[in-house]
């Protein structure tokens, strides 16, 4: 005779943690870019990283050199580039961030070492903007054939549903993950996001830490301009900036539209004009 006991059932697995937000995103644009990056750093050679601010280079480039030790220069606080340059050791990857913020000197440097060292293990973040001088130029010329675009996000808006969980914060003890009605999901998706994902994360982060109610996130608890929509007509440059400056004024006072006017130094009817005006 034989006894049977029953097993004990396994412990259920530990759900996986989402995948880095620098390599999240299944949309055709996002993988051919990553893709196309992971090659280049495989090569040792010079990399650029371009694109709108918030599309994530920086981000990217960190998941890209790995646990191998990296020197970092930001030339938005190094211009020149005397600190970066004065203590990198050549064997080391040196990860420049925001060379259109470069300093003549800062230009004339990396365009001395990447002539007598075309090989420098070198990754380039860079926003086009303003138009470049001769010596930046120069330099965007010499990493051109070794550059990656990476998309905005307007441009890849398949890949919010899956960046939504990798951007949330993790929720504390007992409490659920953020989760999404499918009306705010569409009003995500249709939003153009100028400030790209790093845009996203905020208005993420934020609802994750300051939301009051329960269950899935509505389209009303939206910030006004995500859950009103994008302009119907196509805005100047200047009404971009101008709503750009309106709507992250109401952002700071909590959407009190008093405060903000006050704080903009404009009328309440006027800021009343201004937001139906591009609405429309």
């Amino acid at each position: 005779m034989a006894a049977l006991e029953p097993l004990d059932d396994p412990a259920p697995a530990a759900p996986a943690p989402p995948p880095p937000v620098a390599l999240t995103g299944s949309s055709v644009s996002w993988r051919h870019a990553v893709g196309r990056a992971v090659e280049l750093v495989r090569s040792g050679k010079p990399l650029l990283l371009t694109g709108e601010r918030g599309t994530g280079k920086a981000a990217l480039a960190r998941e890209l050199f790995g646990a191998a030790p990296v020197q970092v220069a930001d030339a938005a606080r190094d211009a020149g580039l005397d600190q970066a340059l004065s203590g990198w050791q050549p064997d080391r990857l040196l990860l420049l961030r925001h060379a259109e913020r470069l300093a003549q000197p800062g230009v004339a440097a990396l365009n001395s070492l990447l002539d007598q060292h075309p090989d420098t293990r070198l990754l380039v973040t860079y926003t086009p903007g303003a138009p470049a001088g001769p010596c930046l130029q120069r330099l965007l010329d010499k990493l051109s054939a070794r550059a990656v675009t990476l998309p905005p996000l307007r441009e890849r808006t398949e890949d919010i549903r899956e960046l939504l969980p990798a951007l949330t914060p993790r929720p504390a003890p007992g409490q659920p993950p953020l989760t999404w009605t499918l009306d705010a999901l569409r009003a995500l998706e249709a939003y153009p996001w100028p400030g790209n994902v790093a845009e996203l994360a905020h208005v993420v982060r934020a609802l994750a830490e300051h939301r009051r109610a329960s269950g899935p996130v509505r389209r009303a608890e939206l910030p006004d301009a995500v859950r009103e929509g994008p302009a119907a007509r196509p805005l100047s440059p200047m009404e971009h900036a101008e709503r750009a400056a309106i709507l992250e004024a109401l952002r700071r006072h909590g959407g009190n539209k008093a405060r903000t006017a006050v704080a903009l130094g404009i009328g309440r009817a006027t800021l009343y004009r201004k937001l139906r005006e591009y609405r429309r």
